[in-house]
């Protein structure tokens, strides 16, 4: 209850210091970013232009949507929120007025399918051999493994099976090779259950659940998680024998991502096509161009 009362009293005081922004004689003209977390707001605040825009961070895409709607109730039309889509264009989830959703499941997906990951791959590999593996095979390699991951996810979140995914630990089903890295699907699905202290799900309903959810889709670009697929590229590349750099983590390659990323990617996208239309239908500037 405390945590609620908490998250309550964060998310009001956010909603003050963005209405004080907004009522700021300066500010008149901008258009305000309501982004789900601060890593964010590192890659969009090199997107937008400051000049036009102002990006405030939320945790969460629950408190970006309830203070995108607490404000346009109060008429502050010129907010807009961005969030991760997760699994919504999946399940085909109505979005509110001045909401936009990522292409894909996440940002991070949507980095991984832009030249980004390229300079990545440059970056870390240490060898020729693995350099003109991982160009060729590292995406699909990485897919592979996030798809049956990320089909547990939708089956978490479809069936309130209150899986635990925060802190489980890779090293249980994941074997990092020479340029490759190898998953066991029923050492995932094991450990899974293992770590869900909470769940009363079986190994078996996981199972049934995840083959349901295989009929539905098999878009990788929606149901991977791209936190996954950065947590798999780092413990592909702090292996010795593939990359120089070999102590690198997740948030180190999440970095790399974001340096590597740039205004011309992000014009491949839909979400910067939605942006524009929304930009000039309002009469507002969002971006450098």
């Amino acid at each position: 209850m405390n945590s609620l009362k908490n998250e309550a009293s964060d998310l009001e005081t956010k909603l003050v210091e963005i209405r004080l922004s907004i009522q700021h004689p300066q500010n008149q003209d901008k258009v305000f970013v309501l982004l789900e977390g601060k890593t964010d707001i590192k890659l969009f605040r090199k997107i937008f232009s400051n000049d036009y825009t102002d990006t405030s961070s939320l945790i969460g895409k629950n408190k970006v949507v309830e203070a995108l709607q607490t404000l346009h109730n109060e008429s502050f039309t010129q907010v807009i929120g961005i969030k991760d889509a997760d699994f919504e264009h999946l399940e085909n989830t109505p979005i509110i007025d001045n909401l936009f959703m990522t292409d894909y499941h996440d940002m991070e997906i949507e980095m991984i399918e832009s030249n980004a990951l390229n300079a990545v791959i440059c970056e870390f590999s240490s060898s020729d051999e693995c350099y003109r593996k991982f160009l060729k095979n590292l995406k699909n390699n990485i897919y592979d493994i996030s798809l049956e991951i990320g089909y547990a996810r939708w089956h978490n979140e479809r069936e309130k099976a209150k899986l635990k995914f925060e802190g489980l630990n890779f090293n249980k089903f994941i074997e990092v090779k020479k340029c490759e890295i190898n998953f066991t699907m029923d050492n995932f699905l094991d450990s899974l259950i293992q770590h869900s202290t909470n769940t009363s799900t079986s190994n078996l309903e996981l199972k049934h659940g995840i083959n349901k959810l295989k009929v539905m889709s098999q878009d990788k670009l929606q149901i991977s998680n791209g936190h996954d697929l950065t947590k798999l590229i780092a413990m592909l590349v702090s292996k010795q024998d593939n990359s120089d750099k070999y102590n690198t983590n997740q948030r180190k390659i999440e970095e790399s991502l974001r340096l590597s990323y740039t205004i011309n990617d992000f014009k491949n996208t839909e979400l910067f096509g939605k942006l524009g239309d929304w930009a000039n239908s309002n009469s507002y500037e969002l971006f450098h161009i």
